[in-house]
């Protein structure tokens, strides 16, 4: 039974699946911001630039969370949701088995937690993020009327 990873596939072939998100990514934040700009009385480029800025800070988050590996739980994580770590040294004792201490060594864990292997998609989300953000602030910028 082979159990290497299957291949990430190549930046060509993932590409155009990140660009098409983009793209209706692009036209739901257009969406949202014309129904902000019908609502309230901001002006339509405020209204979709806001938006866009608030798209953006959603990726840039969930991307740097799933790209630094905080969003892998650790076994203390896990732990604590079955009853802490005093309940897994019971479960452990009830089976005969030994735990190892390193295992439970919360510096390792953290270690072992953040050297995170490469997630593209987060990559990705977080560049997404950032181009939102500069579509936002140039919507909001630059179409702005002047004042006086």
């Amino acid at each position: 039974m082979d159990t290497t990873p299957a291949a990430e596939p190549a930046l060509r072939e993932r590409l155009a699946g990140y660009l098409v998100a983009f793209g209706i990514g692009l036209a739901v934040g257009a969406a949202v911001g014309v129904i902000v700009w019908l609502a309230t009385a901001a002006r339509l480029s405020d209204a979709v630039g806001y938006t866009y800025c608030a798209l953006g800070a959603v990726l840039l988050l969930v991307g740097g969370v799933r790209g630094s590996g905080y969003s892998r739980p650790s076994p203390g994580g896990r732990a604590a949701l079955g009853g802490g770590l005093g309940a897994a040294w019971e479960a452990a004792g009830r089976r005969g088995e030994a735990i190892d201490p390193v295992r439970l060594d919360p510096i390792e864990r953290r270690r072992r937690r953040l050297i995170a292997p490469a997630n593209p998609a987060a990559f990705w989300q977080v560049v997404a993020g950032c181009a939102y953000l500069a579509i936002g602030v140039l919507l909001t910028v630059l179409l702005a009327t002047p004042a006086g």
